[in-house]
Order: structure tokens, then C-alpha cells, then sequence
């Protein structure tokens, strides 16, 4: 490979990135993610990024690219660069990042469905991590439910059933519920959900609508675990759980912070696509 690779912003995953795609024979610089012990250019003024983005062939930013839609998410790095001017600084260039929701024109990681689909590997493996590390009990014969059927929601619900957890799993279509019965997990229609909450000991949440709102956190244990998988606006009412002294974990954008090298395998492979469109 011999590409020129522009990488503004990102996390640890994206950090990852720039080593295999150095590895890989290219020219990779960074502006905004300091790449430790790795022959990787780092940038230190925007002035220098800018003019290196007119050689480049791809700017790669973060994925998410921001989560507070003013500035890009760089959370290795003290550099600060507002979404405005990445988007004045890649006029003209080709770029990806993740969860775009039209703020810049580019390639959305996220909305591409190869590697959504092995993004939920990282997800679920790291949303059973926080579970096993923030409860005293084995997930086995742990009674867990998992609120949506999604991409997530289908593996977590797997591999919580391989370890022996009572896997009860909510979603809305007849036909997932149907799924969800076929796999041999319990099927809870949404308008039933009130009737379960109280005996979970461990709730995944990967419905980006706040479900567990004040009607339903009253229902549910003290003692339970709640880990919010989506992402913002989430799932939870955070503000009223910790009044009610129940445990809330936000384990969103979890491939870049459990499995960063993994997660970066599969953004290379998607980086390759886009310049191979």
C-alpha cells in the first residue's frame, strides 16, 4: 500500500489504526491523537495539518466524530479542533469517521453494515466485562435482560445464554419475539416489560430511547446492575436511578476502549473499501 493517511482526532482504536496502516507501507500523520512509541508524525500546529491535508489522500477522524457536536472527540490528545474547521481544512478530501449525522460530508463508519455488524463482537464481549467486573455474582444462572433485538442485542443475548445466564430479551416486532423464543431466550413484549423488571439481577440496554424511565426504575432492584450499551440520548434516567441507589454503567462506544486493536482491524478494512470505491 503506498496511501497518504491524514488522521485528525480519535481514540485508542483510531491510534491502532494509524499502526497497521503504517505497517501496511503508508504515509500516516496524526494531528490530535498522540501515537506513543510508534514511527508515526504527529502534528503540532493546525497550520501543519492543514497544509498536510493537501497532500493526503484520506483524512480519518474519530468514530464517534464527537460527542458534544461542537468539537471532534480526541480524547488522547490536549488539541482541540471544532467539527467547523475540520470541515473547512477536508474541502475536497475524502473522509471517514463515525456517526456523521450530517455535520460534515464524509464516509459514516457506522452506517456501513460489515463492520457494524463486527463492531457488536467488541460490544457484547465488553458489555459482559463490565458485568462480571462491577456485580459480586457469576453470570451463570444470573437472571439478565437485554432490552432490543438489534445487531447488539442478538449477540449479547448469545453469548449471555452460553455463559448460563436466564437470558430474557425485549423487543416491539412479533417476528423478533418469535427469534427470540427460537434461540431459547424468554421473549418480553415491550407492553410486558413492567411485569419482569423486578426480578433481574443485570439490565443491557441498547435502545438509544430512555426505556427506563422514573415509572420503570421504581420497579426495579437496588441490588440490579443496569449497563447502557446505546448511545446518546441512552436508555436510562440516570439522574433518577442514582436516587434510587441503583448501579448505572454508560458503556457506550465500547470496540474502541475494551478491544481497540481488534476494532482497528476492521476499520482498516473498511478504510481500503472506501478508497477502493
Amino acid at each position: 500500500m503506498n496511501y497518504s493517511f491524514l488522521i485528525i482526532g480519535g481514540d485508542t482504536r483510531i491510534a491502532s489504526l494509524a499502526k497497521l496502516l503504517k505497517k501496511d507501507g503508508n504515509n500516516v500523520k496524526t494531528y490530535a491523537n498522540e501515537i506513543k512509541d510508534f514511527d508515526i508524525e504527529e502534528l503540532n500546529t493546525l497550520e501543519d495539518a492543514k497544509i498536510e491535508c493537501n497532500k493526503c489522500d484520506i483524512i480519518i477522524s474519530s468514530i464517534p466524530l464527537t460527542k458534544d457536536n461542537i468539537n471532534v472527540y480526541s480524547p488522547n490528545s490536549d488539541k482541540i479542533i471544532s467539527i467547523q474547521t475540520l470541515k473547512e481544512i477536508s474541502k475536497d478530501k475524502k473522509i471517514i469517521a463515525g456517526k456523521l449525522d450530517g455535520l460534515i460530508e464524509g464516509y459514516d463508519a457506522l452506517e456501513d453494515e460489515a463492520l457494524t455488524i463486527l463492531n457488536t463482537i467488541p460490544t457484547a464481549e465488553g458489555a459482559i466485562q463490565v458485568a462480571m467486573e462491577e456485580t459480586t455474582y457469576t453470570l451463570n444462572n444470573m437472571n439478565v435482560l437485554v432490552l432490543g433485538f438489534g445487531r447488539v442485542g442478538k449477540l449479547l443475548s448469545y453469548k449471555l445464554k452460553k455463559l448460563g445466564a436466564n437470558v430474557y430479551t425485549e423487543a416491539r416486532k412479533e417476528s423478533d419475539l418469535a427469534w427470540i423464543k427460537a434461540y431459547g431466550y424468554t421473549p418480553i413484549d415491550l407492553k410486558d416489560l413492567n411485569n419482569y423488571l423486578c426480578k433481574m439481577d443485570a439490565i443491557f440496554n441498547t435502545v438509544p430511547v430512555k426505556i427506563l424511565d422514573k415509572s420503570r426504575l421504581i420497579l426495579i432492584s437496588s441490588d440490579s446492575l443496569i449497563v447502557d450499551l446505546a448511545s446518546y440520548p441512552y436508555g436510562v434516567d440516570f439522574e433518577v436511578a442514582k436516587k434510587l441507589g441503583i448501579k448505572t454503567i454508560i458503556a457506550s462506544a465500547l470496540p474502541g476502549k475494551v478491544a481497540p486493536d481488534t476494532a482497528a482491524i476492521y476499520v482498516k478494512d473498511y478504510v481500503y473499501r472506501v478508497l477502493n470505491k
